[in-house]
């Protein structure tokens, strides 16, 4: 497997932890807040963050 689809998936399993770890911290938090603290951290659009949690398109095959 080449280098960068590691680095993608470990990304996104990084993103995963992370939504995860923010919505525990945070519970009354939306999930729109939560998604949007996320693309502060990662530089990522909502939409793509979206479509990595929900394993939409390309961000679902493994």
């Amino acid at each position: 497997m080449p280098r960068k689809k590691d680095l993608i998936q470990l990304r996104n399993l990084n993103i995963k932890k992370r939504y995860n770890e923010i919505s525990l911290k945070n519970p009354k938090w939306k999930h729109e807040a939560v998604v949007l603290e996320l693309e502060k951290t990662f530089f990522l659009t909502s939409r793509t963050i979206t479509a990595i949690l929900n394993n939409e398109g390309n961000y679902g095959k493994d």
